[in-house]
Parts: C-alpha cells; structure tokens; sequence
C-alpha cells in the first residue's frame, strides 16, 4: 500500500494566512451524497456542497475578470489562480474574508484526506494514505534495520482556480488533465435562477469516435467533432463535480450558445496533485 502526505509547503503563502490561523466548518466541502459513474472513468455529482448561507457569500464575492488569464488554446476560458497571476489571485483572497477561509480549508491537512476517504466510501481506493507519525518512524526504522534507503513517501498538494468562459461560445476542449492531476473537483458559482439551461455549460463526459485516441495519459487535446458525448451533467447552483485523472477521463464543455457576452459560466476548481 503507497502512501502520500500532504505538501505542507503549499500551506499558507504570501500575503495569506496559515491553516493553523484561519480555519472554519463553514467552507468544509460536503460529500455526502456523491452519485457515481465508473465507466469509462469514476465521475461524481454532489449537490448542496457548501452550506447555504456561505454559498451566497462565494458567489456574491466571485472575482471579476479583470485579472483573470484568458486561456484560449484549451478553448474560450479565463482562469485566476496561483499559476495564472498569482500576484494577483494572493491579492484577492487575502482581502475576501469567505475565500481567506476557503484557502485555509483548502491548505489544511485535513482536506486531501477527506476527499480520498470520500472516494474509498464508493469503492475507488488510489492507495493514496497519510501515515501518522507512528507509522512514519515505523517505515524510516524498518528501512534502517534492512540497510535500505528511507522510503519516499510521495507528497500530494490541494490547490484551487476561479474559472469563467463567455456564454457566447465560451469552452473548454475534449481532454483527459493533465498527468500530475489525481482529482478534480469543480464547483458551480451562480445565483438561483441565473442560468439558462438553453446555454448550455455542463461538464460532458466524452470518448473519441477514433478508439486509437483513447489512451491519453499525457493529456492531448481533441477537437469537439473528434468525440461523441457520453453523459453531460448539467450545470447548476451549489454542484460539484468529482472526478478521478485516467488515461481515459475524457471530458469537455461544449461552446455554448448564449448571446450575450457579459454573461459569464463561473466556476471553482479544486485540483489534488503529485508534487
């Protein structure tokens, strides 16, 4: 059985505060009530993921995109995130006292063990543990005993984007994640009765009519008539998205078709990686 710790260099952060400073139940992700899909990947829905009232907050106090990175070789999609103008992503959730919390939870060892125990529950195990300090000292003491190298125990880190694409053709190409990706999870951000399912934006799951281009551990994009729609979970207020990295998790947001270019599709993106 492998192990991971959580990259407890990815806590905290200029201009944020430490886990140990700023953490509260109100932003904790509810997993609950998860309904998956195993085939051709393991993929997820949960409703109701945050709690009413911090919800609101959230949505209320969504960056504009003002800051965000447009990324247009993946498709018609804005990013904010400490990969995409970070100075700018540090600058914003340290003034927004909802996200400050989020960042915490986030950042807390706690987290990436909540969301892989959450996984096990529906029979998807990753061999993905924290060893306690006990367990630790008991590897590093075996290895020892046998003359051989300390075990390297593989760090997992918890990071998180504002996303948001046009309602006039906004989207996001047929692709698998990227390698380092272990779970995704993405959040809707929108106000009731603010979206029109006409628009479109739901998150298909995909498989390509060529069956040679099925295997894509290295995450090469396809182009939308290159697949066939599986299953589109439709986009909506406090949903979540989960998902687990294959190299067949193939998925897409096909452009949508809405008229009106102030109208934006926001999402929270939640990624556990390997560091």
């Amino acid at each position: 059985m492998s192990t991971a710790v959580a990259d407890k260099s990815a806590i905290g952060g200029p201009g944020l505060v430490p886990h140990s400073l700023s953490r509260s139940s109100d932003v904790a992700l509810r997993l609950d009530d998860l309904t998956f899909d195993y085939e051709p990947f393991p993929i997820a829905v949960a409703r109701n993921v945050f709690d009413p009232a911090t919800y609101v907050e959230m949505v209320e106090s969504f960056p504009t995109v003002d800051d965000f990175v447009a990324k247009h070789s993946i498709g018609v999609k804005y990013s904010l995130s400490p990969a995409n103008n970070r100075s700018a992503f540090v600058r914003y959730v340290s003034r927004q006292p909802v996200w400050r919390r989020f960042y915490a939870q986030v950042k807390s060892p706690s987290f990436i063990p909540h969301v892989l125990a959450a996984l096990r529950r529906h029979g998807i195990d990753l061999g993905l543990y924290e060893p306690s300090f006990g367990e630790r000292m008991h590897q590093r003491f075996r290895a020892l005993k046998r003359g051989r190298p300390l075990p390297r125990v593989p760090k997992l880190k918890a990071r998180f984007e504002f996303s948001a694409m046009p309602i006039t053709g906004g989207s996001i190409r047929p692709h698998t994640d990227d390698p380092a990706k272990i779970v995704t999870m993405v959040i809707s951000m929108l106000r009731p009765d603010e979206w029109q399912p006409a628009w479109g934006g739901g998150t298909s799951v995909v498989w390509p009519k060529d069956v040679t281009k099925s295997f894509n551990l290295s995450n090469r994009y396809l182009e939308f008539d290159e697949v066939r729609t599986l299953r589109t979970f439709a986009f909506q207020p406090n949903q979540c998205i989960v998902f687990v990295k294959t190299s067949s998790s193939w998925h897409m947001v096909q452009p949508m078709t809405g008229t009106d270019p102030s109208i934006l599709r926001k999402t929270l993106t939640i990624n556990i990686e390997s560091s």
